[in-house]
């Protein structure tokens, strides 16, 4: 470990706990600003072609339903890449496991530049779009996983919380940037080229970061008495997951609302570009102002837990608000000019429901603890990716065509469509809107646990 860390002026805060100190290092900062920078990318890369559905289809000449599957393909590769992240962070550690995720990262992006160049035979284009995708779809579990176990490593018990929080949610703000970047930097589908190559920017610096920058995988002294604590092997730890009802509770309602968060980015162009909203609106409006509100709830929700430790309660009411505006959204999406409701209930959407990921993953942690804090959220985040999966695919089979004579409010493309359909999605929202609402009421009625890690940190 460089000298710097073990410094007294390194900044390092010490905490007077037993007959040894705790300590934190500045370091963590930095680290931290790494993982965000690693999820903003990696979300950009993920999201990239969901606000442009309709003109990366043109460009690609290719089907709607194959664009879907570009973002499709993340939740996949999630679920057996999720596993290998899982057992790397906890057994070999972050440090490989982050700088091994930002290499895969930037690689995909710059196959995906290679995809779209004037030269490349139309024939390979959609298949290195496809190995861009798939092998940045590899990064991401390593990127979302590892938030639980930063935080705790590095940082004290009543930042944890807003560590975790941060990290966790520089996913949906990347995912707010595609939503942005993307409409304005693909105004045509002839734009394809120069958006890939403005989102690979945030790949090159966070390889960077993470390559020069993360020295090892944890402080030379803890932060906290559970930081020391060597966690359950994996194997064992896995077996604790699945043994332990309250945890698979957790994991498949936290991880219902991770979908629902998914499908909602993945489809919501394709939702709303029939009822006469714009590719700008739904990514520069919609789907900033959800991502907006939410990281300023995901803010004040860390801060209230870090403060009060009162995971269930805060996750119980933002379930229960962001599905009560999911529902509002639901009812209005088809009615044109209802551009203010629509944009008003996404950021409800966002400030309430956002937030119940990261707290969700604490309480994963406290939920499973001596359970690694990367296996206990990987398989909230899996359990995520799988529900996402099948509700993206379900959804889309669902949709109905829109008679060419009938789509008089239709903006899904400021091109010709040609034979691209266009779809109602209206059944397949209300089908969404009924699932989350039964995961809302079984997560408030039924789920309770102790928090086993705090239990342990105060001796109770």
């Amino acid at each position: 470990m460089n000298n710097l860390d073990q410094s007294p002026g390194s900044g390092e805060s010490q905490i007077g706990l037993t007959e040894r100190s705790f300590k934190v290092y500045k370091r963590r900062w930095f680290l931290l600003s790494t993982l965000c920078v690693l999820n903003i990318s990696n979300a950009m890369i993920w999201l990239t072609f969901g606000p442009v559905a309709y003109k990366a289809s043109e460009f690609y000449k290719t089907n709607l339903d194959t664009i879907n599957w570009l973002s499709v393909v993340f939740m996949i590769t999630g679920i057996p890449c999720g596993i290998c992240a899982t057992w790397l962070i906890d057994t070999i550690g972050l440090r490989f496991s982050i700088i091994l995720s930002a290499w895969l990262n930037c690689i995909g992006c710059v196959i995906r530049v290679i995809s779209a160049i004037d030269g490349i035979l139309p024939s390979a284009m959609i298949p290195l779009v496809f190995v861009g995708q798939v092998i940045a779809a590899f990064a991401q579990p390593f990127m979302l996983f590892a938030p639980t176990k930063l935080a705790a490593l590095w940082f004290k018990e009543d930042q944890r919380a807003v560590a975790n929080m941060l990290a966790t949610i520089a996913n949906p703000l990347g995912i707010m940037l595609a939503g942005i970047t993307s409409p304005v930097l693909a105004k045509t589908k002839d734009d394809i080229l120069y958006m890939l190559c403005i989102q690979c920017i945030p790949a090159g610096v966070a390889t960077l970061m993470a390559t020069f920058g993360w020295w090892s995988s944890a402080p030379p002294t803890p932060p906290s008495s559970s930081a020391q604590t060597e966690s359950e092997p994996f194997r064992q730890g896995m077996k604790a997951l699945f043994k332990n009802f309250r945890y698979l509770l957790l994991a498949w309602t936290v991880g219902a609302g991770i979908a629902l968060f998914s499908v909602l980015t993945t489809l919501l162009s394709q939702i709303l570009c029939p009822w006469g909203y714009t590719d700008s609106y739904v990514g520069l409006i919609c789907v900033s102002t959800m991502i907006g509100a939410g990281f300023v709830g995901s803010g004040i929700a860390g801060v209230i837990v870090d403060k009060t430790k009162r995971f269930i309660e805060v996750t119980k009411v933002g379930f229960t608000l962001g599905v009560s505006a999911l529902i509002v959204f639901g009812i209005f999406h088809n009615h044109v000019n209802e551009s203010a409701l629509i944009a008003s209930m996404c950021g409800l959407f966002g400030f309430f429901g956002i937030p119940v990921y990261p707290v969700g993953n604490e309480l994963a942690v406290e939920t499973t603890y001596p359970v690694g804090e990367a296996t206990s959220s990987g398989v909230v985040f899996m359990s995520g990716q799988l529900q996402g999966i099948v509700l993206v695919l379900v959804l889309q089979s669902i949709g109905t065509t829109i008679p060419v004579n009938e789509r008089n409010n239709s903006k899904c493309t400021s091109d010709n469509l040609g034979d691209i359909p266009v779809l109602d999605m209206s059944v397949p929202v209300y089908v969404m809107l009924g699932y989350a609402g039964l995961v809302a009421i079984v997560y408030v009625v039924f789920f309770r646990t102790p928090y086993k890690r705090l239990n342990a940190e105060t001796g109770d």
